[in-house]
C-alpha cells in the first residue's frame, strides 16, 4: 500500500456518489451525461480530506497487520462522515477526464497512471453544499444521475467504473458494525475492506473472529442471479410483466391523422429472473426461477449459459441463459403465475414481433381503437436482458432457415 501512495499526485481524480438527490437513491456525479472524474487538486476540500484519509490508511496499517485495537473516538469526525475507496490506477487513461475542457485537451498528454478514488458525501452536511452550489447548481454540465438507464447507455470502460466504485461505497456506507461482536468497524487498506475495532459494546462478547482470519464479511457481497430468455421450438418466446417493478405508463396523445386524443398504455414485458439460493447450480436456479414465476417444466439439459452482467442496484451479478420449454409444456393453460405471485402476466409472443421490438424497428402493440392503444416493450440491448431476448430470436430465425422455412 506504501508504495501505491507515493504515486498519488495531482493527476488523481474522484468520483462522487450522493443520496442526497431527486431519486434519494445513490446516484452518481455526471458531467455532460457522462461519469463525471473530478481533478481532486483543483478543489480543496477534497484534497485536504485525502490527504487526511491517506495519512489515517498508512498510520492503522500496523495495527491491522497485528491484529491490534484501535479506539473510535480518536478517528476524525469528517472521515466518519463519508466512505472513501481508491479504485486503482488508470494506467491507459481508458476512463479520461471529463470533467473540464482542459482535462479534456491535456488527454493527449497523458504521462503516467491516474489514481481513481470513489466517495460517497451522504452522510457530509459541508461536502453535499460544497457539490450542490459550486458544481449542480453553478454549472449547467453537471448534474447527478437518475438511476439504471442512464448508466446503461455509458461505454464500458465507464460503466465498469461506475459499478465497481459504487459497489464499495455502497457497501462501506451500510456497514458500520461487525457482525461477529457488535463493535465498530472501519474501512482499511484504502477502503477495500473492513476491519473490526474490537470495542465490543456487549461485556459477554467472546474475542471477535472476524480479524483472526480472511472471511466474507470484510469484503462486498456480490449476489448471483439467473436470468433466462426463454422459447420453444416454433420459435415463439416467452415473456413476463412485474407491473410492480415496472408499472404500466399512461399518456394522453394526439392523432395527428383524426385530430383525436388517445390513451397510450405501455406494458415492460422481460426474461425471467432471480436470485441464487445457497446449493444451487445455474441450471437448478433457471429451473427453479422458471417454474416459480410461469408453472412451467424446464429441464437442465435444455439450458445454455451464455453471458454475465454487473448489476450494481445494489450488487448483483446477472447470469445470463436461454432456454428451451418442450412441445408438451408450452401451452397456456400449463402457465401459472400464483405460484409467488411475483408476476402479474406471462404470454407467448410471436418471434417476428419480438423480433421488431427489440431492434427497436417497431411497436409491439396488444389492442388498438380510435381512442386507445396498449403497447408492450421489452428491455434495451445495453442490458444482459435485452440481449438475450435478441439471441433468442436469432437463434431461432437461423434454425428455421437452415430448416427451409423463412
Amino acid at each position: 500500500m506504501k508504495r501505491l501512495l507515493k504515486q498519488i499526485d495531482v493527476s488523481s481524480k474522484l468520483i462522487v456518489f450522493s443520496s442526497r438527490n431527486k431519486s434519494n437513491r445513490l446516484e452518481a456525479l455526471l458531467y455532460d451525461n457522462q461519469l463525471a472524474f473530478l481533478d481532486i487538486h483543483k478543489l480543496n476540500v477534497f484534497s485536504q480530506l485525502l490527504q487526511k484519509w491517506l495519512a489515517f490508511n498508512t498510520s492503522i496499517e500496523v495495527i491491522v497487520k497485528e491484529k491490534g485495537r484501535y479506539d473510535w473516538k480518536k478517528i476524525d469526525a469528517e472521515l466518519k462522515e463519508v466512505s472513501l475507496f481508491w479504485l486503482g490506477m488508470d494506467d491507459l487513461n481508458v476512463l479520461g477526464n471529463t470533467d473540464t475542457k482542459q482535462s479534456k485537451e491535456n488527454a493527449s498528454s497523458f504521462a503516467g497512471p491516474v489514481p481513481v478514488y470513489a466517495i460517497d458525501i451522504s452522510n457530509s452536511d459541508d461536502l453535499c453544499k460544497f457539490v450542490d452550489s459550486q458544481l449542480v447548481n453553478s454549472n449547467s454540465h453537471y448534474r447527478y444521475s437518475e438511476g439504471m438507464g442512464e448508466i446503461l447507455q455509458m461505454n464500458n470502460e465507464l460503466a465498469t467504473a461506475y459499478a465497481y466504485s459504487k459497489t464499495f461505497v455502497d457497501f462501506l456506507s451500510k456497514n458500520n458494525f461487525c457482525p461477529s461482536c457488535g463493535g465498530h468497524v472501519i474501512p482499511v487498506e484504502l477502503g477495500s475492506r473492513l476491519y473490526c475495532l474490537g470495542d465490543s459494546p456487549y461485556p459477554a462478547a467472546a474475542e471477535c473472529k472476524i480479524n483472526l482470519k480472511s472471511n466474507n464479511v470484510q469484503f462486498p457481497r456480490t449476489d448471483p442471479c439467473v436470468i433466462i430468455a426463454l422459447s420453444d421450438d416454433t420459435g415463439r418466446v416467452l415473456l413476463g410483466n412485474n407491473s410492480q417493478r415496472h408499472p404500466t405508463t399512461s399518456t394522453s396523445v394526439v392523432d395527428e391523422a383524426t385530430g383525436k386524443k388517445v390513451e397510450w398504455k405501455k406494458r415492460f414485458f422481460s426474461c425471467f429472473a432471480g436470485f441464487m439460493e445457497p446449493g444451487e447450480t445455474i441450471e437448478h436456479a433457471c429451473v427453479r426461477e422458471v417454474y416459480e414465476e410461469t408453472g412451467l417444466r424446464l429441464k437442465e439439459e435444455d439450458i445454455t449459459i451464455i453471458e454475465s452482467q454487473p448489476w450494481p442496484f445494489p450488487a448483483n451479478l446477472m447470469i445470463g441463459c436461454i432456454g428451451t420449454i418442450s412441445r408438451e409444456e408450452a401451452v397456456d393453460s400449463r402457465i401459472n403465475v400464483h405460484l409467488d405471485d411475483e408476476l402479474e402476466h406471462v404470454q407467448w409472443f410471436d418471434r417476428a414481433e419480438v423480433a421488431k421490438v427489440v431492434s427497436r424497428e417497431g411497436k409491439g402493440i396488444f389492442s388498438r381503437t380510435e381512442t386507445f392503444v396498449e403497447e408492450w416493450f421489452c428491455p434495451s440491448k445495453e442490458s444482459v436482458a435485452g440481449r438475450l431476448i435478441e439471441r433468442v430470436v436469432q437463434s431461432k430465425r437461423d434454425s428455421t432457415a437452415a430448416n427451409g422455412k423463412l
